[in-house]
């Protein structure tokens, strides 16, 4: 999308302020955050939280706050903002200060009422919580998909908000993310769900998401699936009567709900999956009343799923296999996290691997080498890659290890792991 828009003037500063401090008081050293950030901007990242040394983290306002990351949908995520910080400004719309909830899930059961039978089928999570931090800046996508999620899933809040005229523009409020296993679609949608509750925390100071895995839940209750389905939705729309709460709703494999009627009914299934995607459709429809509303739902099967479900998706996107450049930048994310708790020893003579983003980047030996790897690893998918640490960490028998040998046994742990695919 071309956008002439200066990005300096669409900077978002989100403040993970520590616990022990109130909010009023980022608000009293406003002048100060931006002195910070500006004094910081040499090295300052997109969407990356900026890193604090120690012998800040005493000092300043750097005690106020645990995590500090700025960013803007206009520069792709982890591109270098340098001077453009230069024109930047705090002010109240650009910033959003916010502590984590550490309570964990609450579990909502569903079934009939008072029945031994009734079985949890959603995970409520406060947000921003622990258990998502962290996972939307560690996504890595080649593509802007990240930044266009975002701004468009803001811009079918925003127009919810000013009650459009849904006869003329249709606003379902509904995201489908589709692709093969282990890319990353589930962590997408919880990390959108716990950047947005921050974005937005102005206008919902309470967000929620319910978490629910169709599969899981219907697989028991077939029989009963049209009425569970209304039972999950009056759940939601219960949390939706707070008009200052923001819900994310996660539908999980989507497929297990949204199965194509056509084929169904030419595959002699059992009528009840025909009435769960009818159910569902319904309730999708009458939840769409609510602006504060958005669902998110993820499917390995698009091609299974049913046509109506998918054209009622405000946003469908398909997320693949992560490309080389991507699988370099998620291992080099892997040897910097295990340099970070000491496994990985730095010194002077080897270079650590830098950031690239095409081919015609200046690369370092270390660079190149781990370059190689990622190529090397084509077939693994996101997920499998970010498993690779843990058998590195195992193999490398209670040793710190030095860049080169840390990069060695990375390359072992990639054929050990593509092996299962052909054995």
């Amino acid at each position: 999308m071309h956008n002439t828009k200066n990005p300096s003037q669409n900077f978002q500063v989100e403040i993970r302020l520590n616990q022990k401090f109130p909010k009023s008081t980022v608000q009293t050293r406003l002048p100060e955050f931006e002195e910070f950030i500006k004094s910081h901007a040499r090295n300052a990242r997109n969407w990356k939280p900026i890193l604090v040394n120690s012998e800040e983290s005493t000092a300043s306002v750097t005690e106020l706050f645990e995590k500090l990351v700025i960013g803007t949908c206009h520069l792709k995520d982890g591109d270098k903002l340098n001077n453009l910080l230069d024109e930047f400004s705090i002010n109240p719309s650009n910033i959003h200060v916010y502590k984590l909830h550490k309570d964990g899930p609450l579990s909502q059961n569903i079934g009939e009422d008072d029945n031994e039978d009734s079985i949890v089928g959603s995970q409520l999570w406060q947000l921003p919580c622990v258990e998502f931090d962290s996972i939307w800046e560690n996504l890595i996508y080649d593509t802007s998909l990240k930044n266009e999620m975002m701004s468009y899933v803001s811009a079918l809040v925003s127009l919810s908000e000013k009650h459009v005229n849904t006869t003329i523009i249709n606003v379902n409020r509904l995201i489908l993310l589709t692709g093969p296993p282990g890319t990353g679609k589930t962590s997408l949608c919880k990390g959108l769900a716990q950047h947005l509750s921050i974005s937005m925390n102005d206008r919902y100071p309470k967000s929620v998401m319910m978490e629910i895995n169709s599969h899981s839940l219907f697989s028991k209750w077939f029989s009963e699936s049209g009425k569970l389905i209304q039972k999950m939705f009056d759940q939601i729309d219960e949390l939706a009567e707070d008009d200052k709460c923001m819900v994310f709703v996660l539908i999980d494999e989507v497929e297990s709900l949204g199965m194509c009627r056509e084929s169904s009914s030419s595959r002699s299934e059992p009528s009840d999956a025909i009435r769960a995607v009818n159910a569902l459709l319904t309730q999708i429809d009458r939840i769409r009343r609510n602006s504060n509303v958005l669902i998110m739902c993820t499917s390995n099967l698009e091609n299974s799923l049913d046509r109506a479900l998918v054209d009622r998706a405000d946003i469908v996107r398909n997320v693949g296999e992560p490309s080389d450049f991507a699988r370099y930048a998620i291992l080099k994310a892997c040897i910097q996290e295990l340099a970070r708790i000491g496994k990985v020893i730095v010194d002077d003579e080897v270079p650590m691997p830098q950031d690239i983003v095409n081919t015609e980047d200046c690369r370092n030996s270390s660079t190149e080498t781990l370059f190689h790897i990622a190529q090397e690893a084509r077939g693994l998918s996101a997920r499998a890659i970010s498993m690779l640490p843990t058998l590195v960490y195992a193999n490398s028998l209670g040793q710190d290890l030095s860049v080169i040998h840390c990069m060695d046994l990375f390359r072992d742990a990639v054929h050990e792991r593509l092996s299962r695919h052909t054995n």
